[in-house]
């Protein structure tokens, strides 16, 4: 059911899209809305939800908007000092990235935001694990789902699926790499490590429970059979697509917050302190 939900919503996708939708006209305010959703889906991994510094590695550094230069930097791409092993990939459909010029608009819409201090809300991950129990892991499956969606999904996509390669690859689960790969990084400068050891955000525990959550993709479940649920299913479907053809809706992990949501409506995270992880105040 889920395969036949998923052939037919992408049909009719293709077919809105052909059909030449129509473009919303957006004020300032609005568009940086929708830039939050872009910039929390693609940036915030590296450069926190304001710019701010988020681990000590040189990936993970402080930023500040500059407007004569960001748009450049975002479509192009960056490699501002060669020996520190980090670089940042270009964003632009025109340059290999996967954000078209709509996109990358309301980025800068939303990033202009932290001059005014009329900052939106970053919508909250929205990614889930469709199960609990995880063969031979024992990490927080729905948490290592969170870090997925706010560490991993901007370049790597659904379900490591990958977006635009090569800079935005796609990647298989090995259980024998897959932990020493994010947590350390590559010789490649567009995939630093991510562990707190080498300067990176992730503590011990946030690593166990990614890598529990990557690990469910191959763990089978009950296929649903028809529904009436699985046919609601599909309406709300069609809404979203609906709604992605007109170009209002950005984030596939995460949720978009609505008109009355304030900023105080992001969802707080789990704080691995609380489960006695001996990496989570080595910011601190």
């Amino acid at each position: 059911m889920k395969r036949l939900l998923a052939l037919v919503s992408v049909t009719l996708l293709l077919a809105l899209l052909a059909g030449g939708a129509p473009t919303l006209a957006q004020d300032d305010g609005q568009a940086a809305r929708f830039g939050a959703a872009v910039y929390a889906e693609f940036c915030q991994t590296c450069h926190g939800p304001r710019g701010e510094a988020i681990a000590e590695g040189a990936a993970f550094q402080a930023i500040a908007f500059d407007a004569e230069m960001a748009r450049e930097v975002i479509a192009q791409g960056r490699d501002s000092d060669p020996d520190d092993g980090a670089a940042m990939p270009a964003y632009a459909q025109t340059s290999g990235g996967p954000l078209s010029e709509a996109q990358i608009d309301q980025v800068m819409a939303y990033m202009a935001t932290w001059e005014s201090g009329d900052v939106p809300s970053l919508p909250a991950p929205n990614l889930r694990a469709e199960v609990e129990l995880v063969p031979d892991h024992f990490g927080d499956v729905q948490h290592g789902a969170t870090v997925y969606a706010t560490s991993c999904y901007g370049c790597h996509g659904a379900e490591g699926r990958g977006r635009v390669p090569p800079n935005f690859p796609g990647f298989a689960y090995d259980p024998d790499t897959f932990r020493t790969v994010v947590a350390s990084g590559t010789d490649h400068p567009l995939m630093p490590g991510f562990s707190v050891e080498v300067g990176g955000p992730l503590t011990e525990t946030d690593l166990e429970d990614l890598e529990t959550y990557v690990a469910s993709w191959d763990v089978q479940t009950q296929e649903s059979q028809p529904s009436p649920a699985g046919w609601a299913t599909f309406m709300v479907i069609l809404g979203v697509l609906a709604i992605l053809a007109v170009g209002g809706y950005y984030g596939g992990g995460f949720a978009q917050l609505s008109d009355d949501e304030d900023d105080d409506t992001q969802t707080e995270q789990p704080d691995p302190a609380d489960r006695g992880d001996p990496g989570a105040n080595a910011k601190e």
